[in-house]
């Protein structure tokens, strides 16, 4: 059986980076100019456009998930393609409305094949580890069941954590209650945040942000070495790669990759940011 992998840009996977896995964009809004994230507009040119926004004083951007139809879109071409089955996965569905449209484009098709939606309850590399664990599992022959299932596995054992600049981002996003991101303001905190169960929740509250990177080092490294772990930032790269560095050091020389975040991700945390995606072992 012939088994389409599919999940959407908020993985922090580009169109094409990962051979078998094909990437929805989800849309960038800078006022009345609307772009496909990694598509129309590039990791480096939303982060050096944000910049000019905030220094000319201009609209911050928002997001929006992909319409049915463009999922439709991709799955009949995917079907057309020879896929007997699709397995779609997704960020979380608590972040976003993206897993919600890819069911409402499923239902559009006319005589669909198997489908299984995974909802990661994660964000970025966590998002696009799991769709990497279907994928090797559909290449060593699982069905679409046990793939979906390595799928689900993989996004259990992730973490995605992070801490920001300034909670502003977040809470012009609707991602955190008002009430904390009064309190961080005040405090002039750099936040720690989890994704967990699907949500962004605080984990600590660091207020300088070196201490904020060494928590962040202490989250990585919590319960031992990771499998896997992959740096991402907002355009504070020497403060990734210093992480990065400190992390493959720990776990005997593990190559641990520095990800510029996607668009849509950096529209919600904005710059300064840096974060990580963690695998524990099994």
């Amino acid at each position: 059986m012939s088994i389409a992998i599919v999940t959407d840009s908020a993985s922090d996977l580009e169109q094409g980076e990962i051979e078998g896995i094909t990437v929805v964009p989800l849309h960038l809004h800078f006022g009345d100019e609307v772009f496909e994230d990694g598509v129309t507009l590039t990791k480096p040119d939303f982060w050096q456009r944000l910049d000019r926004v905030l220094e000319e004083g201009g609209v911050l951007p928002t997001t929006s998930q992909p319409a049915p139809g463009a999922f439709r879109d991709v799955y009949q071409q995917l079907i057309e393609d020879g896929a007997e089955g699709v397995i779609s996965i997704h960020i979380s569905g608590k972040l976003s409305g993206t897993l919600n449209s890819a069911r409402q484009g499923a239902s559009l098709l006319d005589d669909a094949p198997p489908f299984e939606f995974v909802d990661s309850e994660s964000a970025s590399t966590a998002v696009a580890w799991a769709a990497q664990a279907a994928l090797k599992a559909v290449r060593q022959g699982a069905s679409i069941d046990q793939a979906a299932d390595a799928a689900r596995a993989s996004a259990a054992r992730s973490r995605a954590i992070l801490f920001v600049e300034t909670l502003d981002y977040l809470q012009r996003g609707g991602r955190l209650g008002r009430a904390r991101h009064l309190a961080g303001r005040l405090l002039r905190m750099r936040p720690l945040l989890e994704v967990i169960d699907g949500e962004i929740v605080d984990v600590e509250k660091p207020r300088t942000r070196k201490k904020a990177l060494e928590r962040l080092y202490a989250q990585i490294m919590s319960g031992g070495a990771p499998e896997r772990a992959a740096i991402m930032h907002g355009g504070a790269e020497a403060d990734a790669r210093a992480l990065a560095d400190r992390v493959s050091a720990a776990c005997d020389g593990v190559p641990v990759p520095v990800i510029l975040s996607a668009p849509v991700i950096g529209a919600h945390v904005g710059p300064g940011t840096v974060g990580a995606s963690v695998l524990r072992r099994a």
